[in-house]
């Protein structure tokens, strides 16, 4: 296995592995829209590269988006010129799904100061992997003297891994979602450490 710093050649897999996984939730939605969506939540979360990560093992099995409250993500250019192939009414799921994912981190953004970072997105596929990213990424964040992770986690996550692992809720809301799922309970987390 291989640990290195995410890659613009990981977006498309990264992008595979959150459609993998949350595609049911716009299962409403036609194919090419709804992966477009799942590779732009990895675009949207690519934010900064220093502390972002991939575990490879013959390809692409676990990876880390991190940033800092004001790190941006330069994908808007690609959201626009991929949202004009729609139709207006998949154009208007596009866009309510990015108001969904700008709303999270915005209520997460409110408890974070200068010195704190955002894990923004966060999957693994193998036992484990998961785990060695998160050493990898707290160790990090711990020689650059990094004070505090956050993160929001909504229940289609494993969000007790978190828990495990040390974080705490500091806030639960519910979130209304750009989709016919409804209202989904949203946690916000944070880990101390230094």
């Amino acid at each position: 296995m291989l640990i290195r710093k995410f890659q613009e050649t990981d977006v498309h897999a990264a992008g595979q592995m959150a459609y993998d996984t949350w595609s049911y939730e716009l299962n409403g939605v036609g194919h090419d829209l709804n992966r477009f969506i799942h590779e732009y939540m990895v675009r949207y979360y690519d934010t900064n590269r220093q502390y972002s990560f991939s575990l490879l093992d013959q390809s692409l099995n676990a990876f880390l988006l991190a940033g800092f409250k004001t790190d941006q993500a330069g994908c808007n250019k690609w959201f626009e010129n991929t949202l004009s192939r729609f139709l207006p009414e998949e154009k208007e799921v596009a866009l309510e799904y990015r108001d969904y994912l700008s709303r999270n981190g915005s209520a997460v953004k409110k408890y974070m100061k200068g010195g704190d970072i955002m894990m923004n997105l966060f999957m693994s596929k193998g036992g484990g992997t998961g785990r060695k990213l998160l050493t990898c990424f707290e160790a990090l964040c711990r020689k650059n003297a990094v004070e505090n992770i956050f993160l929001w986690a909504d229940v289609t996550c494993n969000y007790s891994y978190y828990e495990k692992n040390g974080f705490v809720i500091l806030e639960r809301f519910e979130n209304r979602t750009p989709v016919d799922i409804g209202c989904l309970d949203t946690y916000i987390f944070k880990k101390r450490l230094n």
